[in-house]
């Protein structure tokens, strides 16, 4: 394991990098949760010995909130009277004694009882003081019993990207659209009661996002030869990774979504680096990703082979990154194994790792590799329709999307002048997937054709989207893609994505889809099931903005919508 060094590459003690907000310091998610347990994921931000207090139902009426947040952000406060304040159900004490994982940690919460609101606070015990819920009460639902098959909602959302450049030189770095966390949370306490889940579909944070937090880019000025050891090391890179959370999830909408509902994490692309797994490394040179992610290596005299260390490095660091910050808390797994299932009453949710055993290089199965789809495969087999209405299958980036003629015209000279090459490799339309997704339509049919309800749920592609997709026997699934909740398109990326957008047609394996809805904006999206009735209904949301009577001298205001974009019943 890397150590964090104090060098001029690591990011551990720096203190100037270009955040335009305050990054996450001490923080909670809620992970997976149970009728009788829950993954609760802590950030400390510093190291010694902690406490978390557990109580049952609401802490305190809404008139007595004020007089406890002050009460709760004495200090000294000592550990006793605390305790007098919450009456605790449950008291856990731990430590944090090193920086190896970014002073992060999860505990695991039992004895729980089903469909039963919980609220939480963190004590650091060496300061005497609360960190955490002190300032803003924490509290969560348990889902109902697994027998009890209770109508619920989940919400699902991908891609948060909320900054942009201004200035002259464009170095000045803005916050952009970070409302739309706010417009979620509200959405979503409005109707605690009946949401379950939060499912986040991949690109929670952006390595790449803009040039001036781009760590890729600071790898391209970094990388270097020193006494024929090739730099930076892993222990820096961690830290770049590391940095790259905090400053994403440092907003205070955003956390108060994940400290509140269990919250179901996968990675895409950008928690790596743009395309990851779509680029042909190669072995001596004859690859376009090494050239792609370092453009600077030949500036650098550094050898192809010596770039490609750097970018597998750089693959290795992004996932102890992810595992720390988003995987952890997510359902437990063998080691080295990323995807997972989870169970509500009457619903079956299976999230498919994309990126960890992504290579465009490989000779089949070039997305989820053999043995996860094998995996996910005998799983959905497996499946009582009996007991399972609702299958819900997390694929970072959409089965269906893109026009199949352009996502393979990689020799076009516009896809190629555009550097897009490997944005229409990532697609599942492409030829070079045919086999692995073929296999994977056959699996969702098979468990529909046994009466079961098959949703595919996406991100990815920063254009949210309905599908339905009908095999020849007359089975149909959905496609949802719900994309992005703070990023806008980008050129060309937009001319693709929105003008390549698929209509309707016939999937190679010939399947009929046809596309029921189509929003380009700014989204997140909610998705009501009731395994009693068989209903489901997809509803997306996004935001308008208001411009003022010319009489008023005021600047345009943007608000979330009052009814959804979108509201299509599936089934």
């Amino acid at each position: 394991m890397p150590d964090s060094p104090r060098t001029s590459d690591s990011f551990t003690f720096k203190t100037d990098r270009p955040w335009p907000n305050p990054v996450l310091k001490v923080a909670a998610v809620l992970g997976h949760a149970t009728p009788s347990s829950a993954r609760l994921w802590l950030r400390t931000r510093r190291t010694g010995d902690f406490t978390l207090l557990l109580s049952q139902g609401e802490t305190v009426g809404a008139a007595d909130r004020a007089a406890l947040r002050e009460e709760l952000g004495r200090a000294p406060l000592s550990l006793e009277d605390l305790e007098a304040l919450l009456t605790p159900l449950t008291r856990l004490d731990f430590s944090i004694e090193n920086l190896d994982s970014d002073t992060t940690t999860v505990l695991e919460l039992g004895d729980l009882t089903a469909d039963t609101r919980y609220a939480y606070v963190l004590y650091d015990r060496g300061r005497e003081r609360v960190i955490l819920g002190h300032n803003r009460l924490r509290g969560f639902r348990t889902p109902p019993a697994y027998e009890e098959r209770r109508a619920f909602q989940f919400a699902l959302i991908s891609c948060h990207m909320p900054y942009k450049q201004s200035g002259l030189f464009r170095k000045r770095t803005e916050v952009h659209n970070i409302e739309m966390w706010d417009y979620l949370g509200s959405s979503l306490q409005r109707q605690r009661d009946t949401v379950d889940l939060v499912i986040a579909g991949g690109d929670q944070c952006y390595t790449d996002g803009v040039p001036t937090l781009d760590i890729w880019r600071y790898l391209n000025r970094r990388m270097r030869k020193e006494s024929d050891e090739v730099l930076p090391d892993e222990a820096s890179m961690l830290s770049w990774y590391r940095d790259i959370y905090r400053g994403y999830w440092g907003f205070p909408g955003l956390q108060e979504v994940f400290e509140s509902f269990p919250t179901y994490m996968v990675w895409d692309d950008h928690e790596i680096g743009d395309g990851w797994g779509s680029h042909y490394l190669g072995e001596d040179g004859d690859g376009d990703g090494v050239r792609k992610l370092l453009p600077s290596l030949e500036d650098k005299g550094l050898t192809h082979a010596e770039g490609r260390e750097l970018v597998e490095r750089m693959f290795r660091m992004a996932k102890r990154a992810y595992q720390e910050y988003e995987h952890s808390h997510n359902p437990p797994t063998e080691e080295g194994v990323l995807d997972y299932s989870m169970l509500r009453g009457g619903c079956a949710f299976y999230v498919l790792d994309g990126r960890g055993q992504r290579d465009v290089g490989r000779e089949s199965y070039r997305i989820l590799g053999r043995e996860q789809f094998d995996r996910f495969s005998a799983w959905a087999e497996g499946l009582d329709p009996e007991e399972t209405v609702f299958l819900f299958v997390v694929s970072a980036v959409p089965v269906v999307h893109t026009c199949a003629g352009l996502v393979n015209a990689d020799d076009r000279w516009v896809i190629d002048q555009a550097g897009l090459a490997d944005d229409l490799r990532d697609s599942w339309e492409h030829e070079l997937h045919d086999e692995e997704r073929g296999a994977l339509m056959e699996t969702l049919f098979a468990a529909a054709a046994t009466g079961i309800r098959v949703c595919i749920l996406s991100g990815d592609v920063h254009v949210s989207a309905v599908f339905s997709l009908e095999n020849a026997e007359g089975q149909r699934i959905y496609q949802l893609t719900s994309s992005a909740i703070t990023y806008g398109l980008s050129r060309p990326v937009s001319w693709v994505l929105s003008q390549g957008a698929a209509d309707d047609g016939e999937t190679t394996e010939g399947h009929r889809f046809q596309r029921l809805a189509l929003y380009a904006q700014s989204s997140y999206a909610l998705i009501s099931a009731d395994p009693e009735t068989g209903e489901c209904w997809y509803k997306l949301y996004g935001e308008q903005t208001l411009e003022p009577p010319p009489s008023l001298e005021r600047t345009a205001q943007t608000v979330p919508l009052n009814h959804s974009v979108a509201k299509i019943r599936l089934f």
